[in-house]
Protein backbone atom coordinates (compact mmCIF):
# COMPACT_ATOMS: atom_id res chain seq x y z
CA UNK A 1 0.00 0.00 0.00
CA UNK A 2 1.14 3.48 -0.74
CA UNK A 3 1.44 5.99 2.12
CA UNK A 4 -1.63 7.79 0.74
CA UNK A 5 -3.66 4.54 0.78
CA UNK A 6 -2.55 3.89 4.35
CA UNK A 7 -3.67 7.35 5.45
CA UNK A 8 -7.00 6.92 3.64
CA UNK A 9 -7.64 3.49 5.19
CA UNK A 10 -6.33 4.26 8.68
CA UNK A 11 -9.64 5.42 10.16
CA UNK A 12 -11.47 2.28 9.08
CA UNK A 13 -8.76 0.01 10.44
CA UNK A 14 -8.38 1.96 13.69
CA UNK A 15 -12.12 1.51 14.28
CA UNK A 16 -11.73 -2.23 13.66
CA UNK A 17 -8.77 -2.36 16.05
CA UNK A 18 -10.88 -0.71 18.75
CA UNK A 19 -13.24 -3.71 18.59
CA UNK A 20 -10.44 -6.28 18.37
CA UNK A 21 -9.36 -6.19 21.98
CA UNK A 22 -6.52 -3.68 22.09
CA UNK A 23 -3.61 -6.02 21.41
CA UNK A 24 -2.26 -4.11 18.41
CA UNK A 25 -1.83 -0.54 17.28
CA UNK A 26 -2.18 0.59 13.69
CA UNK A 27 1.62 0.92 13.58
CA UNK A 28 1.85 -2.77 14.59
CA UNK A 29 -0.50 -3.67 11.74
CA UNK A 30 1.53 -1.74 9.15
CA UNK A 31 4.72 -3.37 10.45
CA UNK A 32 3.12 -6.79 9.98
CA UNK A 33 2.04 -5.87 6.43
CA UNK A 34 5.53 -4.57 5.64
CA UNK A 35 7.08 -7.79 6.98
CA UNK A 36 4.74 -9.94 4.87
CA UNK A 37 3.03 -11.34 7.98
CA UNK A 38 -0.32 -9.73 7.09
CA UNK A 39 -2.05 -8.66 3.88
CA UNK A 40 -3.74 -5.29 3.41
CA UNK A 41 -6.78 -5.05 1.13
CA UNK A 42 -7.58 -1.39 0.42
CA UNK A 43 -10.80 -0.45 -1.29
CA UNK A 44 -12.32 2.85 -2.31
CA UNK A 45 -14.52 3.09 0.80
CA UNK A 46 -13.29 0.22 2.99
CA UNK A 47 -10.22 -1.78 3.96
CA UNK A 48 -9.38 -5.07 5.55
CA UNK A 49 -6.34 -6.93 6.83
CA UNK A 50 -5.87 -10.68 6.63
CA UNK A 51 -3.43 -13.22 8.03
CA UNK A 52 -2.58 -16.70 6.81
CA UNK A 53 -2.56 -19.18 9.67
CA UNK A 54 -0.76 -22.49 9.24
CA UNK A 55 -1.65 -25.45 11.38
CA UNK A 56 -0.18 -28.94 11.06
CA UNK A 57 -3.13 -30.20 8.98
CA UNK A 58 -4.61 -27.07 7.41
CA UNK A 59 -3.99 -23.56 6.18
CA UNK A 60 -6.58 -20.86 6.61
CA UNK A 61 -7.09 -17.19 5.91
CA UNK A 62 -8.14 -15.07 8.86
CA UNK A 63 -9.98 -11.85 8.03
CA UNK A 64 -8.65 -10.05 11.07
CA UNK A 65 -9.60 -6.39 10.60
CA UNK A 66 -12.26 -4.86 8.39
CA UNK A 67 -13.87 -1.46 8.33
CA UNK A 68 -15.66 0.96 6.07
CA UNK A 69 -18.44 0.34 3.59
CA UNK A 70 -20.07 -3.03 4.28
CA UNK A 71 -21.12 -3.61 0.66
CA UNK A 72 -17.57 -3.07 -0.56
CA UNK A 73 -16.16 -5.31 2.16
CA UNK A 74 -18.61 -8.15 1.48
CA UNK A 75 -18.99 -7.78 -2.27
CA UNK A 76 -15.50 -6.78 -3.44
CA UNK A 77 -12.71 -7.13 -0.89
CA UNK A 78 -13.86 -10.45 0.61
CA UNK A 79 -14.09 -12.26 -2.76
CA UNK A 80 -10.63 -10.96 -3.78
CA UNK A 81 -9.15 -12.14 -0.50
CA UNK A 82 -10.86 -15.54 -0.82
CA UNK A 83 -9.53 -16.03 -4.35
CA UNK A 84 -6.04 -15.06 -3.20
CA UNK A 85 -6.35 -17.47 -0.25
CA UNK A 86 -7.28 -20.37 -2.57
CA UNK A 87 -4.22 -19.73 -4.74
CA UNK A 88 -2.11 -19.75 -1.55
CA UNK A 89 -3.36 -23.14 -0.36
CA UNK A 90 -5.96 -22.06 2.19
CA UNK A 91 -8.82 -24.47 2.84
CA UNK A 92 -10.92 -22.20 5.07
CA UNK A 93 -11.64 -18.57 5.82
CA UNK A 94 -12.26 -17.40 9.37
CA UNK A 95 -13.55 -13.97 10.34
CA UNK A 96 -13.08 -12.33 13.70
CA UNK A 97 -15.81 -9.77 14.14
CA UNK A 98 -19.01 -8.61 15.66
CA UNK A 99 -22.30 -10.56 15.29
CA UNK A 100 -23.44 -8.45 12.35
CA UNK A 101 -20.89 -10.22 10.17
CA UNK A 102 -22.81 -13.48 10.63
CA UNK A 103 -25.95 -11.92 9.17
CA UNK A 104 -24.12 -10.12 6.36
CA UNK A 105 -22.17 -13.19 5.25
CA UNK A 106 -24.70 -15.98 5.75
CA UNK A 107 -25.84 -15.74 2.10
CA UNK A 108 -22.22 -16.40 1.03
CA UNK A 109 -22.03 -19.66 2.98
CA UNK A 110 -20.50 -18.38 6.21
CA UNK A 111 -21.79 -19.93 9.43
CA UNK A 112 -20.79 -19.60 13.09
CA UNK A 113 -17.96 -21.92 14.07
CA UNK A 114 -17.25 -20.87 17.65
CA UNK A 115 -17.74 -17.99 20.03
CA UNK A 116 -14.93 -16.03 21.59
CA UNK A 117 -15.54 -14.60 25.02
CA UNK A 118 -13.14 -12.44 26.99
CA UNK A 119 -12.56 -10.99 30.42
CA UNK A 120 -10.23 -8.14 31.28
CA UNK A 121 -7.81 -8.89 34.11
Amino acid sequence: MTPAERRRCSGWLEAALAHAGGGHTLEDVWAMVDAGEAQAWPGDHAAMVTLIEDEPQARRLLIWLAGGDLEELVGELRPRAEAWARTNGCQRVLIVGRPGWERALAPMGYAPLARIIAKEL
